[in-house]
């Protein structure tokens, strides 16, 4: 499984994409990612704060249910039907374009929570996983001043399970698995010609 798979605006989920879907609380997420997710959760525990997946897997069809309620609710307010489109596309994957689609990407909230909004950034919660959730293979997928990046707006509870050793590279430097993937490996490349034998 690449856990390193780019799932974005422009590039869809593959169509022989298959993951192991497994339980995680009350919602489906990939075996590894569900794991990973609650040996976090037993250990944001331990230092008392409580963690729930609200939103794991997402077939395509519910992403496009999803996304047309959107734009609905968009046009209703009196957009066009392309500004609405375009509006949802800042705070919503089109349908086959979801990283919810892989199974590695998981919306959390506080235990006692049934969703999250931007304020979720200020709580407990939040700064506890924006602190330690790279320890356990996971990133902040779209996180803030990154939208020109990402194409996404600032979501501060979806994570995306990408391994301990890159999620552990991508906090460090303080950049988004695009970055990540696009220039590190010229950056590494860079270095390797310039080292002197």
């Amino acid at each position: 499984m690449d856990t390193l798979i780019l799932v974005d605006s422009i590039q869809a989920v593959p169509d022989d994409w298959s993951p192991k879907l497994v339980m995680c609380g009350k919602v489906l997420l990939e075996e590894n990612t569900a794991r990973s997710f609650e040996e976090m959760r037993k250990c944001a525990e331990k230092e008392g704060i409580g963690l729930r997946v609200f939103s794991g897997y997402r077939p395509a069809g519910y992403q496009k249910e999803l996304f047309m309620q959107s734009v609905y609710g968009y046009m209703s307010e009196g957009l066009s039907e392309s500004d609405a489109r375009a509006l949802t596309a800042r705070y919503l994957a089109k349908p086959g374009h979801s990283e919810h689609q892989t199974g590695l990407a998981c919306d959390i909230c506080r235990q006692d929570a049934d969703d999250a909004d931007e304020s979720f950034s200020k709580t407990k919660e939040s700064v506890w996983l924006h602190d330690n959730a790279y320890r356990f293979g996971f990133i902040l997928r779209y996180p803030r001043m990154k939208e020109h990046i990402t194409g996404i707006a600032y979501e501060p509870w979806h994570y995306r399970y990408v391994g301990e050793k890159h999620a552990g590279n991508i906090m460090k430097r303080g950049i988004t698995l695009e970055e990540y993937l696009y220039y590190s490996p010229f950056e590494n490349s860079i270095v390797k010609s310039l080292t002197i034998d």
